[in-house]
């Protein structure tokens, strides 16, 4: 899917939050070399891009290992030299990292960081400030039937300003297959451009009130960093959860 937004939108700028695995950074990639687009990705995660972790890798046959590998390790075996040079791997939250860096104007966006709403509505506000005067996003993991997270914020704050068009993947599939799968709802992505906005944007979001809520938001962000941090060294803490607490 990735790779044919990116063929028939041919973005310069690309902004994903949430790099995971990387997968799908690799599929952008592989289709601006592909389509000799000069481009470039920008993709953040928490998690640094040398560190390793246990991971489930699908084989040809289908069959599932487990290896611990980095992010860095994973792409330097499966992928080609000239889709890693179009991404800049920067490690940390999105919140400091969008708020403390200059970034291009984006043309294209893949939303797929934290899943629960404040997130995901500072990830939507955040491009928003970002963004080319063309652009278009994709989200992931729009859960049909919920009114959280991610379904939350496109149905509130999207769904009446553009066209939401909502796309069925082998995502939910893959997710049982490889034992991950979070959710017992049906899984979909959700696709804007904006082309479809129905009116201008900045008078449909307004900057200030964008700006008070990024504001807000970075408060909550450093919370959730410290208790990553306090959980790492004692981790029965886990099990706690304190009132301002998000998963």
């Amino acid at each position: 899917l990735l790779y044919a937004l990116i063929t028939k939108y041919k973005p310069k700028t690309v902004l994903e939050i949430g790099t995971a695995e990387g997968y799908s950074t690799l599929c952008m990639a592989w289709a601006m070399t592909d389509n000799k687009i000069n481009g470039k990705i920008f993709t953040i995660d928490p998690k640094s891009h040398h560190l390793s972790i246990e991971r489930s890798i699908i084989l040809e046959d289908e069959k599932i290992i487990k290896k611990k590998l980095s992010t860095e390790e994973l792409w330097n075996k499966f992928a080609k030299p000239e889709w890693v040079e179009k991404i800049q791997v920067i490690s940390g939250y999105a919140g400091e990292i969008l708020n403390n860096n200059k970034f291009p104007k984006m043309e294209f966006g893949y939303i797929d960081g934290a899943h629960f709403y404040e997130a995901v509505k500072h990830d939507f506000y955040q491009f928003l400030k970002l963004s080319n005067d063309k652009f278009s996003i994709l989200f992931d993991d729009y859960v049909t039937g919920r009114s959280d997270g991610v379904s939350k914020v496109i149905d509130e704050e999207i769904a009446n300003n553009f066209d939401t068009t909502f796309i069925k993947t082998d995502a939910k599939k893959h997710r049982k297959e490889l034992g991950i799968d979070k959710f017992g709802d049906e899984q979909v992505m959700c696709f804007i451009n904006s082309d479809s906005l129905k009116n201008n944007l900045w008078k449909v979001y307004s900057k200030e009130k964008i700006e008070k809520y990024i504001k807000k938001y970075l408060i909550l962000e450093k919370r959730i960093k410290m208790r990553k941090k306090i959980n790492s060294k004692i981790p029965y803490l886990k099990n706690i959860r304190f009132q301002w607490w998000k998963k």
